[in-house]
């Protein structure tokens, strides 16, 4: 039977994560309950775990894109199950809401995906914007641009003092 791992809305406000590190590798054995990947949010970093058990037949999304919620990133089924095309599916996530009111989850066989409009980006390793939740925090208190603060510090995940000695 397959199984989609998909980016679900850990809270409220969520509209989208980074895949830290694969856990599992395709061909790796996953159990219900195992941890697949490290998912970062703008609120905190998380294990995602398998909600079925098989073999991690893809890896949709590698390790450092930011993916909306309800982004298919996996798929865990069994040697022998067909997998579903989940390039598909997610781009029906990304696709403009019609109109009509109708959502792009309605044209979806899977149920209750969430969905966001945003679109996947694969962050560079040179251009990887890094922050930790305090450094995200103090900067929309202090209305600084992140992307400016990292500019002034390449290469280093931003801490809250960063965004303190950046705009003193």
């Amino acid at each position: 039977m397959i199984t989609r791992i998909v980016i679900p809305q850990a809270f409220e406000n969520m509209e989208e994560a980074t895949i830290g590190v694969w856990l599992k590798a395709a061909g790796d054995a996953v159990q219900n309950g195992d941890a697949v990947c490290e998912l970062i949010t703008e609120k905190t970093t998380f294990d995602l775990p398998a909600e079925g058990a098989g073999i991690l037949r893809r890896i949709v999304t590698p390790e450092k894109s930011i993916v909306p919620v309800g982004f298919i990133i996996g798929i865990i089924g069994d040697a022998t199950d067909a997998l579903p095309d989940a390039d598909a599916e997610n781009a029906v996530l990304q696709a403009p809401v019609p109109e009509t009111g109708s959502t792009p989850a309605e044209t979806l066989s899977v149920p209750a995906l969430q969905i966001s409009a945003l679109p996947v980006r694969v962050a560079d390793a040179g251009s990887r914007l890094r922050a930790t939740p305090a450094a995200r925090r103090a900067a929309r208190e202090r209305n600084v641009s992140l992307e400016d603060v990292a500019a002034a510090f390449p290469g280093k995940v931003l801490s809250e003092d960063d965004v303190a000695k950046f705009q003193g």
